[in-house]
């Protein structure tokens, strides 16, 4: 991003000892003072269950580190603002709980290929697990299969959603994510009107489940006319261009619906060109720091708030639960929120 930073994971766990990285290599022992799950790790992720990230470590309890452990995590560009902030919990909470820890990440949101090459050179470096955050839901499924055929759980963070068994999803409900959009819009419009949605790359899940739960819930309410919808691929100036046209094409648009909020600073800009900041509702996605100055300052109206730095962080805690041979839901949940004008100042600084 030029102006602004944009805002946008899977484990493995596997046993592993390597002198030259002071890791480890898969055995089906397990490396001297390294728990290993028994049996199946499938056996250990109930696949139909969908809890509170608060719930599961109530039940659960903390988790124990080790020195002989190491978590890897494969990212996706950490030009976005918000992949950053998703690093920084997974670091930090491995770092607290005294294992070791390494992060990959790419150079742009559409470096599937790379990432690829990313997760199978981290599978093979020692790795006890693999935490990611797949640029496509299905990009990564060989490298998390093959793990987790070595006993290595898998966890996947924010993102895709994978349907490999065996997997966990740590994160928020994206579909959620876009009818919370969809609602708050509907409260701040009740006599209705026309909207418009600006699309991120079509590849991920993130962009596509949001876009369909924004549909689902402008469904609830008859009154808001979705009019244009189109991809910017998660880019600020192509997010900037689209809206333009929009509001030139339908300049009674009376909000957008942005699926993150570095595109949301590109249609802060195209509304403001038209002399409407204010008049136009703008709904983000993410509520990276900048997100919360542009509401602060009346350029943005909302922003739907996810929490990377506890996502981080809970996949490091899942990733050792299941290494302990604890049982863990295949979804645990770290549910995203509404931050606006009324409740922005709670949140003056980083991500939750």
């Amino acid at each position: 991003m030029n102006k602004f930073p944009k805002a946008a994971t899977q484990i493995a766990a596997a046993t592993a000892a390597v002198a030259l990285l002071a890791a480890c290599s898969a055995t089906p022992e397990g490396p001297t003072g390294q728990s290993t799950p028994s049996g199946d790790l499938a056996s250990l992720v109930d696949a139909s269950a969908k809890t509170p990230i608060k719930d599961v470590k109530a039940s659960l309890g903390d988790p124990a580190g080790s020195a002989d452990t190491k978590l890897c995590y494969i990212t996706r560009t950490l030009s976005n603002e918000f992949w950053g902030f998703e690093r920084d919990g997974f670091e930090a909470e491995a770092k607290k709980l005294g294992v070791k820890y390494q992060t990959f990440d790419v150079t742009d949101e559409s470096s599937i290929t790379e990432q690829l090459d990313k997760a199978k050179s981290a599978a093979n470096q020692g790795c006890s697990a693999l935490l990611a955050s797949p640029i496509s839901a299905t990009g990564l499924d060989t490298v998390f299969t093959d793990a987790l055929a070595k006993k290595m759980p898998v966890v996947i963070l924010n993102d895709a959603k994978g349907n490999v068994p065996g997997s966990i999803y740590v994160g928020p409900d994206a579909l959620t994510i876009g009818e919370t959009a969809a609602d708050y819009i509907a409260t701040k419009l009740p006599d209705g009107g026309k909207v418009a949605m600006i699309e991120g790359d079509p590849g991920s899940s993130n962009a596509l489940n949001r876009g369909e739960g924004f549909k689902k819930g402008l469904a609830k309410h008859a009154n808001l006319q979705l009019v244009a919808s189109q991809t910017a691929k998660w880019d600020q100036t192509r997010a900037q261009e689209i809206a333009t046209a929009m509001l030139t094409a339908n300049p009674d648009i009376k909000a957008f619906y942005s699926q993150n909020d570095g595109m949301a600073f590109g249609v802060a800009a195209a509304i403001a060109a038209k002399n409407l900041t204010g008049k136009v509702l703008l709904v983000g996605t993410d509520g990276i720091p900048q997100a919360k100055k542009e509401i602060q300052a009346g350029n943005m109206t909302a922003t739907v708030s996810e929490q990377p730095v506890a996502e981080g962080a809970s996949g490091v805690d899942a990733a050792l639960w299941l290494l302990a041979g604890k049982k863990v839901p295949g979804w645990v949940d770290v549910p995203a929120f509404i931050i606006d004008s009324k409740n922005v100042g709670e949140y003056p600084t980083g991500m939750p």
